[in-house]
């Protein structure tokens, strides 16, 4: 494999999943050379799949790098919460798939989340609410690395 590459995975991962989030951080943390072109991230996001029975991850990165993928039931680590509804997910990750890893424009975190739906951004604290759009390009590349497997999703 050349020197940056990343490996495939052959296996179907589900979405909402810890596992799907340490897959695509292993996958940034594989390709620290594009991590270095967006520039830093220092923040802990949480991932809120909303519904019935939500489901909660936090991701923290640093410099270039993920450090921690956790499950959580609170959101006192977070700097910043993305929470929508698994359709919107299931989405914005079919058309990050169909693009080949880089959704339609319709359908970045960017434009899901500006007018707070279908995704809506939220924090206790202005500042730390910030981070989210300071490093959104960051964040956006690292949910596109999802078009290097395959994501199943509940019926």
């Amino acid at each position: 494999m050349a020197a940056g590459a990343v490996a495939v995975a052959t296996a179907p991962v589900p979405f909402p999943s810890l596992e799907w989030f340490r897959r695509l951080a292993d996958l940034m943390n594989a390709n620290r050379a594009r991590q270095e072109q967006l520039g830093y991230v220092d923040c802990t996001a949480q991932f809120t799949v909303a519904g019935a029975r939500p489901f909660a991850v936090q991701v923290t990165f640093e410099e270039f790098a993920v450090t921690d993928v956790r499950l959580v039931d609170d959101e006192a680590r977070a700097d910043f919460v993305l929470e929508a509804p698994l359709a919107a997910w299931r989405t914005m990750i079919e058309s990050i798939r169909r693009g080949g890893g880089r959704p339609a424009l319709d359908q970045t975190l960017n434009r899901l989340s500006h007018f707070d739906s279908p995704i809506r951004v939220r924090s206790d604290d202005v500042l730390r609410k910030d981070l989210y759009f300071r490093y959104n390009q960051s964040l956006q590349e690292f949910v596109n690395a999802s078009a290097a497997f395959e994501t199943v999703f509940p019926d």
